[in-house]
């Protein structure tokens, strides 16, 4: 066996409609389908060890949704549970796999849970049957101006990392793009099924580029598209059209620094980092009766040589995804898996009073896992 192969897989995750959208408060039942939602597997594995990274159309994953497919990944592909890692990309316009979600209307689909799991088995499946020697390239690059804006008008540099898959032959197997924009080009009255920018980002990269392009979505916590959605318009007029441009922008600046990115000298992927912190949750609307508990939060790194692949467990602010990354050595890499391997909130920094703050742990629960992430 080659010191390294990787397979990227994809399977759809559409629900059946009508479906109950998540992610607005509005009341979003949705009748049409217009994007498919997907789940995009990488396998990798080398002389370390394998991996299985699931990245999907979803709003965030409780441990209720995440649990069961970290865990049948892992017993299909003979790895180990920390070297499976779900993560999503934050659409707002696609079902609830966040438990409890219910009370704000946001239903979940019967069934959706299994079948989420049955897919998401079929990804891994066929990431692992395709894998091929390959090597690596990654690079960081700024963000181009005009794409994103930081909504709460905090200090925003933005930045975002590629991990570039090629092939012995030359041929570009896959992408990882790691950019951290929130995907709410699309508003509440586009009642649709979409993954927002997600797909005609990924549409874009691969017709471009080639390969199979994934999203990493990254500190998007308190970080909007610049093109945000506009309640007073009609979304049928405007809103996707808007969210198709944002996407093929975003791949445009994905695809113009492939060239750039620098080769990885890797033997293979390792598990270096796996922890389950305790934290106490304090008084907000999103742990409201829940006061006073102590919740486990899990934490996993990944190594491919000098990268390392952080999953944070909910929507980070900007700051402390620039402290993450800041993590990162001269000739090394981080990449950010956002809301991975589950959704636990936002994760404001700094904390102060706001819509975020109100839906998070509280600020001691946050400050503890913002300090695990960053030393």
């Amino acid at each position: 066996m080659s010191r390294l192969e990787v397979g990227f897989g994809t399977a759809i995750i559409t629900p059946p409609t009508p479906v109950q959208l998540a992610g607005f408060i509005d009341d979003q039942p949705a009748t049409e389908v217009h994007d498919d939602l997907e789940v995009r597997a990488i396998f990798m594995c080398g002389e370390y060890g394998a991996v299985c990274l699931l990245v999907c159309d979803l709003l965030g994953m409780s441990a209720g949704f995440a649990g069961p497919v970290r865990d049948a990944v892992a017993t299909a592909l003979d790895l180990e549970r920390a070297a499976v890692l779900t993560s999503c990309v934050h659409t707002h316009a696609g079902p609830s796999t966040l438990e409890g979600s219910q009370v704000l209307g946001w239903v979940t689909p019967d069934g959706y849970g299994e079948a989420l799991v049955q897919r998401c088995l079929s990804a891994a499946r066929t990431a692992r049957a395709a894998a091929a020697p390959a090597t690596l390239r990654a690079g960081r690059w700024p963000l181009p101006p005009g794409l994103s804006v930081n909504r709460r008008g905090l200090p925003y540099e933005p930045t975002f990392a590629v991990l570039d898959v090629i092939s012995d032959g030359g041929a570009r197997i896959g992408t990882v793009g790691n950019v951290a924009i929130h995907p709410v080009a699309l508003g509440p009255e586009c009642l649709a099924v979409s993954s927002d920018w997600v797909g005609p980002f990924r549409t874009e990269l691969e017709r471009r580029a080639g390969g199979t392009p994934v999203l990493l979505s990254g500190a998007i916590g308190d970080v909007n598209p610049c093109h945000v959605h506009r309640q007073d318009n009609d979304c049928g007029a405007d809103g996707f059209a808007e969210a198709a441009q944002l996407g093929s922008d975003v791949a445009q600046c994905v695809d113009a620094v492939l060239r750039e990115a620098e080769p990885v000298p890797v033997d293979g992927p390792s598990v270096v980092r796996h922890r389950v912190i305790d934290v106490t949750l304090g008084s907000t609307l999103l742990t409201a009766g829940r006061e006073g508990r102590t919740v486990p939060i899990e934490l996993v790194e990944w190594a491919f040589g000098p990268v390392r692949l952080v999953s944070v467990p909910g929507e980070a602010f900007h700051a402390l995804g620039r402290a993450i990354e800041d993590r990162a050595t001269e000739g090394s890499h981080v990449l950010i898996a956002g809301l991975a391997p589950e959704w636990h909130g936002y994760l404001p920094s700094p904390f102060r009073a706001g819509y975020e703050e109100s839906t998070s742990y509280g600020r001691d629960a946050v400050a503890a896992i913002a300090d695990a992430l960053t030393h």
